[in-house]
């Protein structure tokens, strides 16, 4: 070994003797570092010590770890169902829901303007700097109408489009919430704020804060709870918005029967089983290809685990050409 190879080693070594010195020493607990190697007569007690602290210390890291991520993950357990919001049999104008109208046999399109900037009519975000933390559809067991967006408390929520403040009010799992009336019969819904701005009647302009967000009703974390209803029937809001820019899809809103499908797929099952003598058949879609068992389900308003158990399905795997029986 060379000179110059002994200097280097030396200097490595006294570099590394802190740390050998610091490794015997006992933590403020009391407990080594380094598998209780010091004290031989202890050996039973300071195992048990040793291992009780990487519990406590693995429970404290779990609880700061959840606490970290459970400002983002709570908002997925807030899912709206109209069944046990609203229970009234006859909607009145200052119901929190209007009367459904049945789409399934609508003909043709229902053509909608949303904006028009020759009447000053304008859109507006109802928020900024958000993010999608629940989408519009099935949801353990309920079905979520409209779409969550991740907030803080407090946070301005701006009405989508001018319009009338119909409900402005507590409203059961919605929380406070607020309902305008659109002058194309559109009707959005802002719910789970922590304040309310407006009344019922107030003129409202696009742009213009109703409320503040927050974390009421049925919610365990803040988030806004939005809607978009024609006829008393939610509409995806994705059909509405681009969420990646949050900007219209289009000026002109175009409503076919099939964005009101979710609404009859419940009673549509429900006479299916009722007339299962006289309708036997039943029904198949082919999987297209990047198609997954949820985006089918999603398409065709039922569940992953219905449609699993059905087709004898384990696990969640399918691919391209393969036949799913939907009913």
């Amino acid at each position: 070994m060379t000179y110059k190879s002994k200097f280097v080693l030396s200097i490595l070594m006294l570099c590394m003797l802190p740390v050998f010195a610091m490794a015997q020493l006992p933590s403020k607990d009391g407990i080594h570092e380094r598998g209780m190697m010091k004290n031989r007569t202890n050996v039973d007690k300071e195992s048990s010590e040793y291992q009780i602290g990487i519990i406590k210390d693995t429970t404290r890291f779990r609880k700061s770890l959840m606490k970290f991520v459970g400002t983002s993950l709570v908002y997925d357990d807030a899912a709206e169902n109209e069944e046990d919001i609203l229970e009234e049999a006859l909607p009145t104008t200052t119901s929190i829901h209007r009367k459904k109208t049945d789409f399934s046999n609508l003909n043709g399109a229902i053509n909608l303007p949303l904006v028009d900037n020759r009447y000053k009519k304008f859109y507006s975000f109802p928020c900024e700097g958000v993010r999608v933390s629940s989408r519009f559809g099935p949801r353990r067991n309920r079905y979520h109408y409209g779409i969550d967006l991740s907030l803080r408390t407090g946070e301005p929520i701006k009405a989508m489009f001018d319009g009338r403040v119909r409900v402005a009010k507590r409203a059961g799992a919605y929380g406070n919430l607020v309902v305008v009336e659109h002058d194309n019969q559109l009707e959005t819904y802002y719910a789970h704020l922590s304040r309310i701005n407006v009344a019922p009647g107030d003129e409202i302009k696009a742009g213009e804060v109703l409320g503040l967000g927050g974390s009421t009703g049925r919610s365990t974390g803040p988030h806004l709870h939005l809607e978009i209803r024609y006829g008393g029937a939610a509409i995806n809001p994705e059909d509405v918005i681009n969420f990646n820019n949050f900007a219209l899809l289009d000026d002109n809103l175009s409503l076919t029967k099939d964005n009101f499908r979710h609404h009859s797929i419940k009673q549509s099952n429900n006479n299916l089983a009722k007339n299962s003598r006289t309708s036997p058949r039943s029904k198949y879609t082919k999987v297209r290809k990047g198609e997954s068992l949820a985006s089918i389900a999603k398409r065709n308003g039922t569940t992953v685990k219905k449609l699993a158990k059905l087709n004898k399905i384990k696990g969640s795997k399918i691919k391209a050409g393969q036949k799913i029986r939907l009913r």
